[in-house]
């Protein structure tokens, strides 16, 4: 996976809200983004401070680049000159754009004609070619964004912190910037942890994510394995899961396990058997986590090359709603399943509420973890 960059060791701190932060590891790795996900409040944005060593912790360790930079007779002046920061808020100052980006050179005494390759690159890759003579508040909060990192990608950090740095743009910007700043940080190999509510976000942008609550790390790992085999309930929520049943294991053999599920409504008369890929032993008290990509939908007739690889679940249509390019299908089959498709699909399936459904699943689509 590479060497690691940043790494962070039975980190603790408390604070006076009774707030507390305890990570007992986590690490970034070089020439790799980093996301770091979770609801408001729950830790992200102090991880950053902590980086880069604006707050002290109250007991842990963190190395950078295989340096522990914990401890009063830490050089901080010179582990932060090899670490750049981007927050919510830019941050400019009263002058021009071009001598905004060019602060940090300025501050170092380094110049431009050192960089001058990377200001090239950033203008470009940026779009800020017509904007270096403007004021900084005469631009859009898209804009503004674009110049901050631009000031501070063009240190050539050896870690790049961004704290949100997208969630306060309108949604064309933000989508243009995102995609901008992708093809920069993966051009430059720039090692990144990048903080975001936003799991779409970092999806898109993230090599690893580290999902946080509470000040605690639920999961860390590679984005797919993240995404799709979520440890735990909350986890599973938080990275967009909408069908999360609970049963138990009642069979396993050749790693494909046979679940019965707890039912919700007894009136319809479906069969709560669901085969999901895992090597639970039986009885163990399961959650199947189902993606809503993950479940189509079929008519009356299912192709017979599909029975014995699918779960074929009959269902009622129980609501339709827009979630913008696709629509939310909501099917009760004894329990409430989500499934999302195209319009051309309600369509062709002549899909409404109150329709009689099946729903069909990979068992190797289905994540299971113990409850």
């Amino acid at each position: 996976m590479g060497s690691k960059i940043l790494e962070i060791v039975k980190l603790v701190k408390n604070y006076e809200s009774k707030f507390k932060l305890d990570i007992d590891y986590l690490c970034a790795h070089e020439n790799k983004i980093l996301a770091l996900i979770g609801p408001n409040g729950s830790g992200k944005s102090t991880i950053i401070r902590l980086a880069n060593l604006l707050e002290k912790p109250d007991s842990g360790n963190i190395f950078f680049d295989g340096v522990q930079i914990i401890g009063s007779d830490i050089d901080k002046v010179s582990i932060r000159r090899k670490i750049s920061v981007v927050f919510q808020e830019p941050l400019l100052f009263r002058t021009s754009v071009y001598n905004n980006i060019l602060l940090g050179l300025s501050i170092r005494k380094q110049k431009l004609s050192d960089f001058r390759d990377s200001f090239d690159f950033l203008i470009k890759k940026l779009k800020l070619q017509k904007l270096l003579r403007r004021n900084p508040k005469s631009l859009s909060g898209g804009e503004q964004q674009r110049v901050a990192l631009a000031r501070a990608l063009i240190l050539n950090p050896r870690l790049l912190l961004l704290d949100e740095p997208l969630a306060n743009i309108d949604q064309i910007s933000r989508e243009e910037l995102q995609a901008d700043l992708l093809d920069i940080l993966k051009d430059t190999g720039r090692s990144t942890i990048y903080v975001t509510h936003d799991r779409d976000e970092a999806m898109i942008l993230a090599d690893d994510i580290a999902v946080i609550n509470e000040g605690r790390i639920e999961q860390y790992g590679n984005k797919n394995e993240v995404f799709r085999k979520p440890v735990n309930e909350f986890v599973a929520k938080f990275i967009g899961i909408e069908t999360l049943l609970e049963g138990t294991v009642i069979e396993c053999e050749n790693n494909v396990c046979k679940v019965k599920i707890n039912k919700n409504n007894d009136n319809l008369n479906i069969d709560s058997i669901i085969f999901a890929v895992s090597d639970a032993l039986p009885g163990t008290q399961a959650m199947l986590a189902i993606r809503p990509e993950d479940i189509t939908l079929y008519n009356n007739e299912v192709a017979q090359e599909l029975l014995s690889a699918m779960n074929l679940l009959t269902g009622i249509i129980t609501d339709i709603r827009d979630t913008g390019i696709l629509k939310k299908i909501e099917i009760d089959c004894g329990f409430k399943i989500i499934s999302f498709v195209t319009r051309n699909s309600i369509e062709r399936l002549e899909l409404f509420t109150g329709k009689k459904i099946i729903a069909g699943i990979k068992a190797s689509s289905i994540h299971l973890f113990k409850k």
